[in-house]
């Protein structure tokens, strides 16, 4: 409607301006020549006025709408962050209890709930084949604690286990070549089952026979344990921590454990996550029961040094969890190792509990390292007048250039704020950016201080 009234408006003005040029003109230069001649031009010429005064009004607005028409949008408030992507291991303190497969189980408590300390989790139905296994057990964990404590440097705890693991392998996979050769097709199936069993004890580093690689205290204890279920004839297992209950054991409760995380090798962490990530059978679980500590527990990874972006130990981050939906969790950095070929190992205390992360060893995570709030507009708003950035904003039909600083850009988008006041700066900033504001995106159509119909 307002549009119309306009158009009126503009015609009606050009037909005045139009009679009064022409009635100027006849009346100057052309001499009466007869009322009908003077009648007859009159007609003829409007017939030709008229339409090419349209053409001009429409194609003026058709000019103002393709190369005067500003596009704007409306400045909003927001956030964005920092962060990256990666691969973890969970690092908890928990607490075993191991069973034969023979064994008759009667569980007291349901998976995943918590316990307090002196709890009745479990009771076991004992035999004579209970009892003889336990003892074979307790003689074996014997074995190994004598071989600990004969060992002189505790980083290589691994290092026997894995090297036989590591001969076999490479035996297994020359027989398969041999074998391929021959043409042994039903041969070399069960030479993979073999090696693919192998490689399974090779990715927990301890076998579930093996007890390689655990530490003397966690030894000890499960020694003491297995001793008073054999000794006093116990038929119960009380919970000697409060936690969460696991019904399932992965083998590296032992070595994957707080104590241990400053002892780890880059190579170390990222072979493990390798390998748990390959190896087809890695959901198989032993049978046993844990207390998991829940209040603290810890997320461990490698990643490049420059991932970090300046954090250090005491750094407080949130992790968000790709399987878990109810948004990221608080963390702080616990450790970061030196750095080797620009990785470093880092490890992120964590004291918010995830239930539903009782069972889960390796997660994918995303690190947020930083979080920004500040005005949201689109990339393309943002310009340089005098080596200032800043924004065009549309007040009172006049266009204004307000300096600001860019925080940070994303996926199309500036987080920014309004510029700080320093030395020599800009002149021809105009006030401050608000939230509702109006800004300009066709930048390349406006200038400072342009009035705007």
């Amino acid at each position: 409607m307002g549009l119309n009234l306009l158009f009126n408006f503009f015609l009606k003005d050009i037909k005045i301006k139009w009679r009064n040029i022409l009635g100027g003109y006849v009346n100057h230069y052309i001499k009466p020549i007869g009322v009908i001649k003077m009648k007859k031009r009159k007609k003829v010429s409007s017939l030709y006025i008229f339409p090419a005064l349209f053409l001009v009004i429409i194609a003026s607005y058709i000019f103002r709408y393709v190369f005067l028409n500003i596009d704007t949008e409306i400045i909003k408030y927001g956030g964005m962050d920092n962060s990256f992507d990666a691969k973890g291991l969970i690092i908890r303190n928990e607490w075993t209890y191991n069973f034969t497969g023979d064994a008759e189980v009667k569980y007291k408590v349901k998976e995943g709930e918590r316990v307090p300390f002196g709890k009745k989790l479990a009771e076991i139905v004992k035999g004579e084949e209970l009892q003889d296994d336990l003892q074979v057990r307790i003689n074996k964990l014997n074995e190994r604690i004598k071989e600990i404590e004969n060992s002189n440097n505790e980083n290589k705890l691994f290092q026997k286990d894995d090297e036989k693991l590591n001969s076999s392998i490479a035996e297994k996979v020359d027989y398969i070549k041999k074998l391929s050769d021959e043409g042994d097709l039903e041969k070399i199936s069960e030479v993979k089952s073999e090696l693919s069993s192998d490689l399974y004890k090779k990715s927990l580093i301890s076998g579930e026979n093996s007890f390689s690689g655990r530490n003397l205290e966690q030894l000890n204890k499960e020694k003491n344990q297995l001793e008073e279920l054999y000794n006093n004839n116990m038929d119960t297992i009380i919970a000697n921590s409060t936690g969460i209950v696991s019904f399932s054991l992965d083998g590296l409760e032992q070595n994957l454990n707080p104590g241990n995380i400053s002892k780890f090798s880059i190579e170390d962490i990222k072979s493990l996550i390798n390998s748990l990530v390959s190896v087809k059978n890695k959901d198989e679980k032993l049978k046993g029961l844990k207390v998991i500590d829940n209040f603290t527990w810890f997320l461990c990874t490698v990643v490049e040094e420059k991932q970090l972006n300046g954090l250090k130990e005491g750094s407080k981050v949130k992790l968000d969890f790709k399987d878990y939906q109810n948004g990221p969790v608080r963390a702080k950095v616990k450790y970061i190792s030196e750095s080797t070929d620009g990785e470093v190992l880092v490890s992120f205390e964590i004291t918010d509990s995830i239930k539903s992360f009782y069972n889960t060893r390796l997660t994918d995570v995303r690190v947020i390292t930083h979080e920004y709030e500040g005005f949201l507009v689109s990339e393309k708003c943002i310009v340089e007048l005098e080596k200032q950035k800043g924004v065009y904003i549309m007040k009172e039909g006049m266009v204004r250039f307000v300096a600001v600083d860019v925080i940070s850009v994303e996926n199309g988008f500036a987080l920014i704020k309004n510029a700080e006041n320093k030395e020599g700066a800009i002149t021809q900033s105009s006030g401050v950016i608000k939230i509702f504001d109006e800004v300009v995106k066709s930048t390349n159509k406006v200038r400072p201080n342009q009035r705007v119909l």
